[in-house]
């Protein structure tokens, strides 16, 4: 009887809703130049996060990519110089340096420039894959001369 009692309480209701139309449209004028006609209402918010630059770092694999090439730069370099046939064309060095001169010289150079002021935290990563590629090339040279010379030249040392 209750539910009879609800339905016949919100009949009234339902005809009254049906006669009233309500319109929900929302059509403003369309104005590009809003901005530029009201500009407090446009500026911006500000922002609560703060501003920051984000640095990508390099990785522990690039650093010991370039380790590992300079390792093989000096190995490389000092098998070569032992035969007659090749020379060291860097003018750091002698013609044919020996090996406490090749490791002293790159050890010299690299750590100051690495440890002053953090400079190895500076360096992007894009530059040190460009430097790996450097010496990658420079390595395999080496490589290649010192198999051409095992081949062709007599050994000095």
């Amino acid at each position: 009887m209750s539910r009879l009692f609800l339905i016949l309480l919100t009949l009234p209701l339902l005809v009254i809703a049906e006669e009233v139309v309500l319109d929900l449209t929302y059509n403003p004028p369309l104005d590009f130049n809003y901005c530029k006609n009201n500009p407090p209402e446009c500026k911006p918010l500000p922002s609560i996060v703060p501003k920051f630059v984000m640095v990508e770092q390099t990785t522990s694999k690039q650093w010991v990519t370039f380790f590992t090439f300079q390792l093989l730069d000096v190995y490389s370099t000092s098998k070569a110089l032992k035969y007659d046939c090749i020379k060291e064309i860097n003018p750091l060095y002698t013609e044919h340096p020996n090996d406490a001169r090749l490791v002293a010289t790159k050890t010299l150079l690299l750590a100051p420039a690495l440890l002053y002021n953090d400079g190895y935290k500076k360096v992007t990563p894009e530059e040190l894959d460009s430097t790996n590629m450097l010496y990658m090339f420079v390595v395999a040279n080496n490589f290649r001369l010192l198999n051409e010379a095992k081949d062709t030249c007599n050994k000095i040392r």
